[in-house]
């Protein structure tokens, strides 16, 4: 899965010099009688030459933590965060490496052109830049590091362009199948409408558990005297659906992670589930419908279109997916994670 080639035969290898000037920096930072420094970085992967650092990916899963930590018991902390870090270093690795191309083929993308992104983002989800930097605050990230993702996001689009697209054909007969096997007739079984609230700790120890707990059992209880799931979600709820008033939309089961597995399926529609204990706080959920009457029967030609965008969507992905493999197979990859 991972290429660990040869180091290059050069005098001066990039991640050489990068350990031998932190080792001189170490160095002059050590004084007699002072405690030895203490190094607080380090290269977690090479690609190419260039580095990816602790750091680095440190901040990347400071802004999935709280989800993925959400999602699992407490019991499970460490193997989901081992797994978070392992897929977001994978995940730098492969926009690192469609950067280096992009720079081979003379692909930019300029500060402008970023800017008018995040003014249509916040045109079209009706918000000021300054509820969209909260926003961001409340996924752990900042604006600079948003910024750096819609970045890789314009240089892939153009990638996908140049490189991806011209491959993928959706025909008629292919259309026509996924129209007959999911339009007529059917219901998506195992479906579900879920509405959540979750209540973070500040703190790991006693005093904040105990807070977050009083926090998610009393937005509980009003929930239970009456109370209106999606305003008090907005008023209270930690995670980043508050916005939605708590609504993850509909989900089949296949999608449901972790905790939730274990208490959606149990639940009737308007039921609340207990209170659950997750390796970040505590939450619970509203089951709003288990139908999963997702897709209603509708002609062919109302619904052609739609499902020529669904299929060409997972078609890209696809061939975008292998695309990338085959930069992965010519590049030179190092993981020291």
């Amino acid at each position: 899965m991972r290429h660990l080639n040869r180091l290059s035969s050069s005098p001066l290898h990039p991640l050489l010099l990068i350990i031998t000037v932190c080792c001189l920096l170490l160095g002059l930072s050590v004084r007699s009688g002072q405690t030895q420094a203490r190094i607080i970085d380090r290269v977690v992967a090479e690609v190419n030459g260039e580095i990816i650092t602790l750091s680095q990916l440190n901040r990347e899963l400071a802004g999935v933590e709280e989800q993925v930590l959400s999602q699992v018991r407490a019991s499970e902390r460490e193997n989901a965060l081992t797994e978070a870090r392992q897929q977001l270093l994978a995940g730098i690795i492969d926009r690192l490496l469609v950067e280096q191309h992009a720079a081979k083929r003379g692909i930019q993308v300029g500060e402008r052109e970023i800017d008018d992104a995040i003014a249509r983002i916040i045109s079209d989800n009706q918000l000021t830049m300054a509820e969209l930097e909260r926003d961001l605050e409340r996924l752990n990230t900042s604006l600079a590091d948003y910024r750096k993702e819609l970045r890789a996001q314009i240089l892939q689009s153009r990638l996908l362009s140049l490189e991806v697209r011209e491959r993928v054909v959706i025909p008629e007969s292919r259309i026509r199948q996924y129209y007959d096997e999911n339009y007529v007739g059917r219901r998506q079984e195992e479906a579900f409408h879920i509405l959540q609230m979750g209540f973070t700790w500040q703190t790991a120890d006693p005093a904040g558990r105990a807070e977050a707990r009083r926090r998610a059992q009393e937005a509980r209880e009003e929930v239970l005297a009456g109370g209106d799931f999606r305003e008090l979600a907005r008023l209270y709820s930690d995670l980043p659906s508050a916005r939605d008033g708590g609504d993850l939309g509909v989900l089949h089961r296949d999608e449901l992670a972790g905790v939730m597995l274990e208490q959606i399926p149990t639940l009737s529609p308007g039921d609340i589930s207990p209170l659950i204990e997750t390796a970040a706080g505590y939450q619970f959920f509203m089951l709003l419908s288990d139908r999963g009457d997702l897709h209603a029967q509708r002609p062919y030609d109302e619904a052609r279109d739609e499902i020529r965008e669904k299929l060409y969507n997972q078609a890209l992905e696809e061939q975008f997916t292998r695309w990338v493999h085959s930069l992965r197979e010519d590049a030179y990859i190092r993981i020291m994670l």
